[in-house]
């Protein structure tokens, strides 16, 4: 029987990440699927890995919601029959494949890293980090198919000029939503992108107060650079929209300067691919600096007010 590997995420280049990792990962057949107006572009997703794309035009899929949604996903996955199935851990992946998980009564894991399928006994089992990326654990999952969802950026993926992927539209059901949506909101913009810019200077936990950013602010502007942050400093603070790691950006500026960041390996995901990483943490056994190109052991208050006028001093800028 031909073994099947199922993929999905509602982000283009995480879905081209997950079809990368599928192609090379032995299943005789890739299988996808898309929802809404993407389904115009279906037979594309052949170039990036898809053997075969279901797509589910239905109207109640013009708009994201997670009921429509888990219906359609559901039911895609009911009519392919795959083996294995992987999600992308975005905001949107992670709500919906909860949701796939518990109405199908699939074995779930969550930050999948790496798996392995056995056909004769139809299990998967699955590599997956814990602790924010401390640790990993493998998971041996006998429903059929099994679920996993994976971060973006943990796959690469794989380009197939020139292949198109058989497009086969579902007749799944899609209910009415008893959720709607009251509005939608721009997320804020903070100016110029954090990917287009050659220096970032990165603020953790290490920062104390919210005006404290007034310095990081200074250092960034004298070396044309941006500030970001890791998660904490965005989702329990509420400094900043968004933070770099394993759920959030991922960036690779030419020159990273990170300030009262601990160095975990959740957050260092979105950071691992800088020219440069120079850390500055006051606590000399932090796990940065054994990442890091260059360490700085002392308080961020006193180095960096010294480093700005150190840059000033030396007419690096005009500022």
């Amino acid at each position: 029987m031909m073994s099947k590997l199922f993929v999905y995420s509602e982000e283009t280049g995480v879905l081209q990440e997950l079809l990368g990792k599928a192609s090379q990962s032995g299943f005789d057949q890739v299988v996808t699927a898309v929802f809404g107006s993407a389904a115009a572009t279906a037979a594309t997703l052949g170039e990036w890995g898809a053997d075969v794309v279901y797509t589910v035009t239905d109207p109640g899929l013009e708009t994201y919601n997670p009921e429509t949604y888990t219906d359609a996903l559901a039911g895609v996955i009911g009519l392919a029959g795959p083996d294995l199935v992987l999600v992308g851990a975005t905001k949107r992946g992670l709500e919906v494949s909860g949701q796939v998980a518990e109405r199908l009564e699939l074995g779930a894991v969550s930050w999948c890293v790496d798996f392995t399928f056995d056909m004769a006994s139809k299990t998967v089992t699955a590599v997956c980090l814990i602790y924010t990326g401390m640790g990993q654990n493998t998971y041996h999952i006998t429903t059929h198919p099994a679920l996993a969802t994976v971060a973006p950026g943990t796959f690469q993926p794989q380009a197939f000029p020139g292949k198109t992927a058989e497009v086969v539209p579902a007749a799944v059901t899609v209910n009415a939503p008893r959720l709607h949506v009251l509005e939608n909101n721009e997320k804020r913009e903070t100016g110029r992108r954090l990917q287009d810019a050659p220096v970032i200077v990165d603020v953790g936990q290490g920062v104390k107060a919210r005006e404290d950013l007034a310095l990081a602010e200074e250092l960034a502007q004298l070396l044309s650079g941006q500030v970001a942050c890791s998660r904490p400093v965005s989702s329990e603070r509420d400094w900043f929209p968004e933070w770099l790691g394993l759920s959030g950006l991922k960036l690779s500026p030419d020159l990273c300067l990170t300030l009262g960041i601990s160095g975990s390996i959740q957050h260092m995901i979105g950071i691992r691919d800088s020219k440069l990483i120079v850390a500055v943490n006051k606590d000399e056994g932090a796990g940065i600096f054994a990442q890091a190109d260059y360490g700085v052991h002392a308080d961020l208050y006193q180095f960096v007010p010294a480093l700005i006028t150190a840059i000033k001093a030396r007419s690096i800028t005009k500022n």
